[in-house]
């Protein structure tokens, strides 16, 4: 696998799906709009009293409507990414709204699903370590919820592991095969990161993991612009959401070298 040519590729494909595309760039800016207006419904400074919260000084209401409103549009920009995943070359337009948004809701079905194992261990261990804490009564009742809450952490990163490793692959074979079975289907997923091989595969992942970090660091020095860091970090956002949809579409393409046959739902 060469990582540099699939980093080079992903750049390029960025850069040509939105330099000269502005009303497909303003699309991505306004569809991201509502979530980044959250910040500007309520002022910090009122809603802290020393060290207590002001509840009632938040605006529940207006950011109750942003939050659902940003729900609803970021399903039209997850089902663009199902049609990168897919291979799409150039970059797709912004066509078939309900197609769209129909993927986005599947695409967001298939995380969820790899997703259940992890909030289940973790609703269950919550449960477990506060029922024992509240009748621990003894030093050697505090030590065995210590190492209870050791053995849960260690469950629950093997468990976000996973579902890094396998749900990022199984979102892509979702939208190659059009079927949410085929995205959970894990001895699949495993046979295409065997192909792939598991070395050029986690590398793939470290690779984004420092491109990641480098994208936080130059929004998190964006944000701090006074005035218009917030829209300068939406206008530079769609950048890197098509970089990474190209970036894991190729890398799939490195276990998945054929194409898949659409399957129905």
């Amino acid at each position: 696998m060469d990582i540099g040519a699939l980093v080079s590729d992903s750049l390029t494909y960025s850069q040509e799906a939105l330099v000269g595309k502005w009303t497909r760039w303003a699309i991505f800016i306004i569809l991201a709009l509502p979530f980044s207006l959250v910040r500007f419904v309520f002022d910090p400074k009122t809603i802290t009293k020393g060290t207590s919260m002001n509840w009632n000084a938040i605006p529940w209401g207006q950011i109750a409507v942003l939050a659902g409103l940003g729900i609803l549009l970021s399903f039209f920009i997850s089902g663009y990414v199902v049609r990168i995943y897919r291979g799409t070359k150039p970059a797709p337009d912004f066509t078939g709204w309900a197609d769209l948004f129909i993927d986005g809701i599947k695409l967001a079905i298939v995380w969820l699903l790899w997703l259940l194992p992890l909030i289940i261990v973790l609703v269950a261990g919550v449960a477990i370590a506060l029922v024992s804490h509240l009748s621990a009564r003894a030093a050697a009742s505090n030590i065995a919820l210590l190492l209870f809450l050791l053995l849960f952490l260690l469950v629950e990163f093997v468990l976000f592991v996973i579902v890094i490793l396998f749900g990022t692959l199984g979102a892509i074979r979702f939208a190659r095969t059009r079927s949410i079975r085929e995205g959970i289907r894990f001895s699949h997923i495993l046979t295409t990161i065997r192909t792939m091989g598991w070395l050029s595969y986690i590398l793939s992942l470290i690779i984004f993991i420092v491109t990641t970090v480098i994208y936080v660091v130059i929004t998190a020095i964006l944000s701090f612009i006074p005035y218009i860091g917030w829209i300068l970090v939406l206008i530079i956002s769609p950048v890197f959401m098509i970089f990474t949809a190209r970036y894991f579409s190729l890398i799939y393409n490195q276990g998945e070298p054929h194409e898949i046959s659409p399957a129905p739902v």
